[in-house]
């Protein structure tokens, strides 16, 4: 799109003859000037659009159709102030067809996914690129790869590609030097992991409640195969995030930025896990809505004006295993091997340093909140 508008630029620079692009919903997404208002024309647009004819002049205005691939593109507008309007309008039109024609040769499947998830590409672009890669609707699932140390000296996206994205409607490309993204078609997914699933000891049963089971057992295996596969193969430290399901081109945007959630939230609250799903973030998705005054308000209220440092490896371990362990204090310390009483020494002292005794419930659940709400607001800060 950006080289379209530099040349309608340079076009309108050199010529001073005005010009708007519209898509083929009568959107201006191009170059325009104050003459014609780009907004005052969108009703004769659409009405070009359904017509019969390749260009028209009406008022002081012509039309004309782009083309890309005998399918439409574009309109462009041209004012008819000069003598040289319409034979500048047809050049512009030729350039344009030969452009987007070149663009639509080079087209990847990996080029399409990531400029489409990046909101890159117009109603008629990616319609056209869907026709040019023969790609059909199914049912997606977006799957977040974070490369912790990156990828460059890996073949990781190599791997993603070839054992994981090799189905026709499966998509995959680099985000960024740290991020892959894979849009899986979760019929496969359904078929390889199906009997894995049965396994963990869901039942086959003819309701969507069971199906749902089934899909999210499927999908939560699946990210850990990436997880481990990566790890094994390409020797990268890998984390994923995956969305719910998506079954048209036009909600698969909204499953990318589902994954991508998904696993920002894992790095902010959830760091001990390898995977996490969009739809099981928890209380993790509500606190980071939260506005920072709100969460600046909740700390001051549970800590006052002295925050808790960040606690020392001993500390945050028991505290990890107490939560495990339903705040059971014999069964922490078996885990711990410690005695008893070492342990409850252990959670005294801590109380004593932040004013709550997380072996009652209302106090540790105050604390475990008041961590989250702490590590979203230090994310926040980063």
């Amino acid at each position: 799109m950006k080289k379209i508008k530099d040349i309608l630029n340079e076009i309108m620079d050199i010529s001073r003859i005005p010009m708007v692009l519209y898509d083929t919903d009568g959107k201006c997404v191009g170059a325009s000037s104050a003459d014609p208002d780009p907004s005052s024309l969108a009703d004769n647009v659409l009405e070009f659009v359904h017509s019969n004819v390749d260009s028209q002049s009406l008022g002081t205005l012509h039309y004309f159709k782009v083309l890309c691939c005998d399918t439409l593109a574009y309109v462009l507008v041209v004012s008819s102030q000069s003598l040289d309007s319409l034979t500048i309008g047809r050049l512009t039109v030729c350039h344009l067809r030969h452009l987007l024609e070149s663009q639509e040769e080079s087209v990847t499947k990996s080029g399409f996914i990531r400029n489409l998830v990046n909101g890159s590409l117009t109603a008629s672009e990616i319609s056209r690129q869907i026709k040019k890669l023969r790609l059909s609707s199914a049912t997606w699932a977006a799957f977040a790869i974070e490369c912790r140390e990156g990828f460059a000296d890996s073949y990781a996206y190599q791997l993603l590609e070839h054992a994981f994205a090799g189905h026709k409607l499966d998509l995959c490309c680099e985000l960024d030097e740290t991020h892959l993204l894979l849009v899986k078609d979760i019929s496969n997914i359904l078929k390889e992991y199906k009997h894995t699933s049965k396994e963990k000891g869901i039942r086959k049963k003819k309701n969507d409640a069971a199906d749902a089971e089934q899909t999210a057992a499927s999908l939560k295996l699946f990210a850990q195969t990436l997880v481990d596969t990566l790890r094994a193969e390409a020797l990268v430290q890998t984390y994923v995030g995956y969305s719910t399901c998506a079954d048209s081109f036009s909600q698969l945007t909204r499953i990318y930025h589902e994954a991508l959630t998904a696993l920002n939230i894992r790095r902010t609250f959830f760091e001990e896990r390898d995977t996490i799903a969009y739809d099981r973030l928890g209380i993790g998705r509500l606190i980071a809505e939260l506005p920072a005054d709100l969460c600046n308000a909740f700390l001051y209220e549970v800590f006052g004006t002295r925050l808790p440092d960040d606690l020392d490896e001993e500390t945050q371990n028991t505290i990890q295993k107490f939560y495990e362990n339903n705040l059971n204090i014999s069964e922490t310390a078996r885990q711990l091997y410690l005695h008893r009483n070492t342990l409850v020494y252990r959670l005294e002292r801590l109380e004593k340093t932040l004013g709550l005794d997380i072996r009652k419930f209302e106090d540790a659940m105050t604390f475990k909140l008041a961590m989250m709400v702490l590590a979203h607001v230090r994310e926040q800060k980063a």
